[in-house]
């Protein structure tokens, strides 16, 4: 590797030590946390690899789920995380190539039954294995308990209610992933297609207490408020504004699509106007931003092709370096 220098007003050249260049990186703050602004990111899906190949540099780093990437038997067998050697010699050729972020959909932050520690030490794992720049999950469960502590998966991500209580035993767990990964850990808002009458906090409010209460950061997924702005006709901004936006590290951006006369987080292919609309009101007031990551799902691939992912990127750069550069 080269090492950049420095010009001296004689005209002398002095190289600078990597903890000078380090040094001048941008970098984003979390309560006392610093942060890399890495810039614009992919979710990582199988229809992705061979872009990855093919159009090296298009993206800054890459966020994988992790539970994509092992078979998980179930709590209390023995080698429960069965690690598929295919997916891993993928994962391996990126992480030797990108910066990694990881997007966990498996802690079940709102489950009212077990906490999964199994999970969370197969995590520390990996962060020390891949050392992720930051991680995170969804305000959601997605495991149930039976009478006899019995595990079932709900099939997807379900909102949990706002109340003091729920507020109290999702800052717990975050509290217990704190403890064990150092690494920086953000919470993403979700989606729902009904809306719980009387609860004590609006989501706003609850994602507000939340990071206060456990130093945790926020995972601003635009098209998910998009989604529910549409189903429930609130206004997008409005919602945006009332979150405490130095905590924003990251930003998910997406497309979807109507199902049953609802408007689904579908991760449809290239992200609506309305989606850019809001990233760019977003992107003025997120000075702590490190993060655009660009979702879609594999199955919408065909709507994309190399040429669809590009431009996606590109946007996203574009709006990202009117306020990074």
């Amino acid at each position: 590797m080269r090492m950049p220098s420095r010009r001296h007003r004689d005209g002398s050249l002095n190289l600078l030590t990597m903890s000078q260049v380090l040094s001048t990186a941008r970098v984003g703050h979390l309560y006392q946390q610093t942060i890399p602004q890495l810039g614009v990111g992919l979710l990582y899906n199988p229809s992705l690899e061979l872009y990855l190949d093919a159009c090296p540099g298009m993206c800054d780093y890459v966020e994988i789920i992790p539970d994509m990437f092992w078979t998980d038997r179930g709590n209390n067998t023995p080698q429960r995380f069965e690690e598929i050697e295919s997916w891993m010699k993928v994962l391996d050729k990126i992480a030797a190539t990108y910066p990694l972020t990881s997007h966990n959909i498996s802690y079940s932050l709102g489950s009212a039954g077990i906490f999964d520690k199994n999970y969370l030490y197969k995590m520390k794992e990996w962060h020390e294995r891949y050392r992720f720049k930051w991680h995170s999950d969804h305000l959601s469960f997605v495991k149930v308990h039976n009478e006899q502590q019995e595990e079932h998966n709900a099939g997807l991500a379900v909102p949990v209610p706002y109340d003091y209580e729920v507020l109290d035993m999702i800052g717990g767990r975050i509290n217990a992933i704190k403890r064990s990964i150092s690494t920086p850990f953000l919470v993403e808002n979700n989606v729902y297609f009904i809306d719980l009458p009387e609860q004590e906090l609006s989501e706003t409010a609850f994602l507000n207490e939340l990071s206060r209460d456990t130093s945790c950061g926020l995972l601003l997924d635009i098209h998910n408020v998009y989604t529910n702005a549409v189903n429930h006709h609130f206004d997008a901004k409005a919602f945006i504004a009332q979150l405490e936006l130095d905590k924003v590290i990251e930003i998910h951006i997406a497309g979807g699509n109507e199902m049953a006369g609802m408007y689904t987080d579908s991760h449809a292919g290239p992200c609506p106007p309305e989606v850019w609309e809001l990233l760019g009101y977003t992107l003025p007031l997120v000075p702590n931003l490190c993060g655009i990551t660009f979702e879609f799902h594999e199955s919408y691939f065909h709507l994309l092709q190399f040429e669809g992912v590009t431009r996606e990127l590109n946007r996203a750069k574009a709006a990202w370096n009117l306020y990074h550069t």
